[in-house]
């Protein structure tokens, strides 16, 4: 088990939307227990969403996740998320002065960073986790997921771009495995795709500085490149953010194929509606938490 947390004090990160380009202010604010995470719309008054799969807009979540309350939009959360799951920061309200959250280098390294300057604190009350229940299975097209019952958050996970880019990587929460295996992952595009990306108004703040950029054989920018399997270890830094999207963290063994950010959420907000994830407060990791015996799966084909 764990004590619930926060942060010591607020901190404030500027930087430029991936996909608007435009500069905005995102404050990290401590809250209380129970709090949840809320994103605050400062430049629209008095708008709060909280970081729920309920809010998130699947038309919109193509390249980011996107969350919408029939009034505002905030976007591009998952690498916010991410570090927020990566570190088991469980209550705090991020305020931002405009409608999507910066991109800075493409990962999750300078906001760890900015939490770690921020400090983290413990509260007191127990943090309680949602465990997967039972096993369940998720296809749509090629896309594929699989979860069981886990008493850690753990994933495999496979991107297949072709023959000459498939990576895999399994992966096990802790807060040092989050910060040396996959807060430095930077977000990842193709050449090919950027001119149709922007035609559609999306990745105006992107560059060679802030994505990694496959050509027709090899990266454009070798040097931004921190893992060699980055592409997926990205993907694994997007799905612990799209993961969080409840009111506590999951734990649970998922195997994703082919994932993105709208199959991530649909499966997460049907494994929520459907009653597969219990509330618990979670034993310590030392125990055999991953030996848990699961009845057969169940075939859920979904839409995206």
């Amino acid at each position: 088990m764990r004590w619930q947390r926060t942060l010591e004090k607020s901190v404030e990160i500027r930087g430029a939307g991936l996909h608007s380009g435009r500069e905005v202010t995102l404050i990290l604010h401590p809250a209380p227990e129970n709090h949840g995470i809320v994103f605050h719309r400062s430049d629209l008054g008095s708008v709060y969403i909280p970081a729920h799969v309920r809010f998130v807009s699947a038309e919109r979540s193509t390249l980011s996740t996107v969350l919408f309350d029939g009034q505002a939009t905030v976007q591009t959360i998952e690498h916010l998320l991410s570090a927020l799951n990566g570190l088991y920061l469980d209550n705090l309200v991020a305020e931002i002065d405009g409608a999507e959250l910066p991109i800075l280098d493409g990962s999750s390294r300078n906001l760890v960073s900015a939490i770690s300057e921020a400090g983290i604190a413990e509260q007191k009350k127990v943090q309680k986790f949602y465990r997967v229940v039972r096993s369940e299975e998720f296809v749509s097209g090629n896309k594929y997921l699989s979860v069981e019952p886990s008493d850690r958050f753990e994933v495999d996970y496979e991107i297949d771009f072709g023959p000459d880019l498939v990576q895999r990587y399994h992966f096990t929460l802790s807060e040092a495995s989050y910060e040396s295996e996959i807060s430095r992952a930077k977000t990842f595009c193709f050449e090919s795709d950027i001119h149709k990306m922007r035609a559609m108004g999306l990745a105006r703040g992107g560059s060679l500085a802030n994505a990694l950029v496959m050509g027709r054989n090899s990266l454009l920018n070798p040097d931004q490149q921190t893992y060699a399997d980055e592409f997926v270890r990205h993907k694994i830094l997007d799905f612990l953010g799209d993961s969080r999207l409840l009111d506590r963290p999951v734990v649970g063994r998922f195997v994703v194929r082919r994932g993105g950010h709208a199959f991530h959420t649909e499966c997460l907000r049907s494994l929520w509606e459907k009653g597969s994830l219990a509330l618990s407060v979670p034993k310590p990791l030392s125990t055999s938490a991953d030996q848990a015996q699961v009845s057969g799966k169940n075939l859920l084909p979904l839409g995206q």
